[in-house]
Parts: C-alpha cells; sequence; structure tokens
C-alpha cells in the first residue's frame, strides 16, 4: 500500500468499529478501517447476539435504549440481514442471590423509563416450554431481543464499503504518529495513512493501541465461550438470562448460550489469544441443563470462544480526547453488539460535532483517571484466573 489518507481511520473490524466507520461513511466523511485479522473475528463474531435495554446499568440505559430504536430498522438501514428478532428478554431466577437482581432490576427500570412486567412461573413456561419448574420468579422486557452476530458484522461491513468506505484486513497497526498535540497519521504492516481522527475500536487490544498515542486505557482482555447444540425443535424466540448464562435459540434450532467466569488472558497486536476448549464448556452444559432440563442429554454441536475486553467498572468507553486530538476511544466491555448501533452514531456525532445527541457523559476515559496501573493485580484479573 502506498502513502494513504483518510479523514478517519478506524482501528478494528468489529461490531464497534465497523458501526462507527458506516454511520462516518454516511455522513460523508472519507473512512479507512484496518484490522489485523478478518472481519468479526474476535469477540464481535463470537458473541451471544443478545440485545437488551440493561435498566440495571444506569450509565449505558441511554446508549441501550438509543440502540434498541435503531436495532429495529437496522437491516433497512444497511441493505443487509442480521436476523434480529424482537421478541424481549427473559430474566429468570433460580436462586435466592439471583431474585435479588430480579428485584432490583424491577425497582430500576421506571426510573429510566424501561418497560418491565413480573411474570409467575405458568407464563414462563408459556415463554419458554421446557423452563425449570425450580424458577423462582422473573422479569420480561419487552424491548428486548437477539441477532446473529456473524451476519450482523458482515452487514456492517458490507454497508460501510457500499457506502465508499475502504476495509484493509490482515493489516496490523504499529504505530500512531502525534504531532504538536494532534494525530497526524496511522502507521500500518502495509504503509503509512495520513489522517486527522483514529477511532481506536481495537478490542482487547485498545489498551495497546491507546499507548501508541500515549494514552493509557485500563482494560483486561478475557476469554468468553458459547455453546451450540445440535438443532432442537424450535421452541421459543425470546433472549434467556438465567443461572449465570445468557442466550438464545436459532432460527434452526440451535440452543446458543453462554456465561460463567472470565479467563483472563494478555494480547499482543501480531497474533490472536488462543482459543482452546475449557471447562468452562462443562459449566455452561451444567447451568443450561439446570435451566431447561429438556436439554439435559442434547448432545453439544460445538463451542466457540472470543475476547472480550473489560473496564474496571465493566461499562464501556466512548469518549473523543482533547490530548491527543482527533483520537476516539471506543471500548466495549462485553457489551459491544447489542449497544453497537447507537455505538457507531455517537462516535460518527463525536467527530463530526463534537457532541452526541444522546447521554454517553458516564462512558469518559476520565473516569479512571485516578486508578492505579496495578489495578489488574489488585483485583486478580490475570491471566489465567477466573472470576465471576
Amino acid at each position: 500500500m502506498k502513502r494513504d489518507s483518510a479523514d478517519v481511520v478506524v482501528i478494528g473490524a468489529g461490531v464497534s468499529g465497523l458501526s462507527s466507520a458506516y454511520f462516518l461513511a454516511r455522513a460523508g466523511m472519507d473512512v479507512v478501517v484496518v484490522e489485523k485479522g478478518s472481519v468479526g473475528d474476535e469477540a464481535s463474531g463470537r458473541s451471544g447476539g443478545m440485545i437488551s435495554d440493561r435498566i440495571v446499568e444506569p450509565p449505558l440505559v441511554p446508549t441501550a435504549l438509543e440502540s434498541l430504536k435503531i436495532w429495529s430498522t437496522l437491516d433497512e438501514e444497511l441493505g443487509y440481514p442480521t436476523e434480529f428478532v424482537h421478541q424481549g428478554r427473559l430474566h429468570v431466577a433460580l436462586t435466592e442471590e439471583e431474585m435479588g437482581e430480579i428485584f432490583t432490576e424491577r425497582e430500576a427500570a421506571p426510573k429510566y423509563g424501561v418497560e418491565v412486567n413480573q411474570v409467575d412461573l405458568p407464563e414462563m413456561q408459556d415463554m419458554i416450554p421446557g423452563i425449570s419448574p425450580q424458577v423462582l420468579g422473573g422479569n420480561f422486557f419487552p424491548n428486548g431481543g437477539h441477532a446473529n452476530p456473524q451476519r450482523t458484522v458482515q452487514a456492517y461491513a458490507w454497508a460501510f464499503q457500499d457506502r465508499g468506505g475502504r476495509l484493509y484486513q490482515h493489516t496490523t497497526v504499529i504505530g500512531i504518529n502525534v504531532v504538536d498535540g494532534k494525530v497526524s497519521s496511522v502507521e500500518t504492516s502495509a504503509g503509512a495513512i495520513a489522517t486527522e481522527v483514529v477511532v481506536s475500536a481495537a478490542g482487547p487490544q485498545t489498551g495497546l493501541i491507546g499507548e501508541m498515542a500515549g494514552v493509557r486505557v485500563p482494560v483486561a482482555p478475557a476469554r468468553v465461550e458459547i455453546i451450540a447444540t445440535v438443532p432442537l425443535e424450535p421452541r421459543f424466540k425470546i433472549a434467556l438470562v438465567g443461572s449465570g448464562l445468557y442466550g438464545r435459540q436459532s432460527t434452526r434450532g440451535n440452543l446458543l448460550f453462554g456465561g460463567g467466569a472470565h479467563e483472563w488472558t494478555d494480547v499482543n497486536l501480531t497474533s490472536d489469544p488462543a482459543k482452546p476448549n475449557t471447562p468452562m464448556i462443562r459449566n455452561i452444559a451444567r447451568r443450561l441443563a439446570e435451566l431447561l432440563p429438556e436439554a439435559e442429554n442434547t448432545r453439544l454441536l460445538r463451542s466457540w470462544a472470543g475476547i472480550v475486553e473489560q473496564t474496571p467498572d465493566q461499562f464501556p468507553i466512548i469518549d473523543r480526547l482533547g490530548h491527543p486530538e482527533g483520537f476516539v476511544v471506543v471500548t466495549a466491555s462485553a457489551h459491544g453488539f447489542g449497544l453497537s448501533p447507537a455505538t457507531g452514531l455517537a462516535v460518527s456525532q463525536l467527530v463530526i460535532d463534537g457532541v452526541c445527541s444522546f447521554d454517553i457523559s458516564g462512558l469518559k476515559l476520565s473516569r479512571f483517571a485516578k486508578i492505579d496501573k496495578s489495578w489488574r493485580q489488585a483485583w486478580g484479573w490475570e491471566k489465567g484466573a477466573y472470576n465471576t
């Protein structure tokens, strides 16, 4: 690649990066996306596909509600299918501790204008045939849903390119040049790209990319897993959360569920972290059998893992920094898929207008200004350790 230039360089071709690139290109900007691997190769293409309003996490509520609005017309907007299913989300409790979460959600919902309905066991059995009779209670969120992660990532990529965007896959970022306090170019394995705006949406590599620009972004990479059963008779379209799991039934009938502990890891800029099967698969399968007893003897078809990044408070960062000028940090903290439409819109507005039309004030990087550099060790989020 000869020396290139663009209005904006987006680092990372996951849902957050591609959504940002799409909305920027839609606004008429010349955008390049640089990805060290392939589109959606990491967490985005390997997620559970869950979409919800996250009402127990106030800093996320405006972004989640904005995303839900966009999801309803996203297929039409992009021109490609995401398999978005808007049938709601059911959150159930099998223990008294989980019931505490249910009560907290139910009490918080009215404060944020989020619709939630209390449901009893017969109602839940109608929604999810075969759900455990041991369920103690639940909340139903009519505005929740789910979509196909692989199709969604590809839809963003194709729609971005349809808008004139350029996508450089298998291209590694090796440096970010800052001149007089402003971003000036991005160095890649294929050459330099001159630009005044860089959007770092590099997932688990976000911290490493930040260091190139002189910015400390506290993130801890963690490996998470999803299991898929053989296809069963389609029984439900509702997104289901409970017993430490989140999941859905695919259009073909596969049960797709993930959850449990995080396995903390480390990452670099040149290769993907190893993703072998671990004991977490057995943990997920056991919990799924507790939640849906009819699935106890169902064969697993496959499993897969992806690396997500977690901030100390486990909320995303969406922020355009003043130092260096022109550097935008986007890190999803495991919320990226469901929030991706609003994330992309927010980034485009920050780049073009400097402000966002909905409240993302709780997602600024500055909230971590005083966190100690050894926070991972202090919290036990070190490589190999599991944390629930």
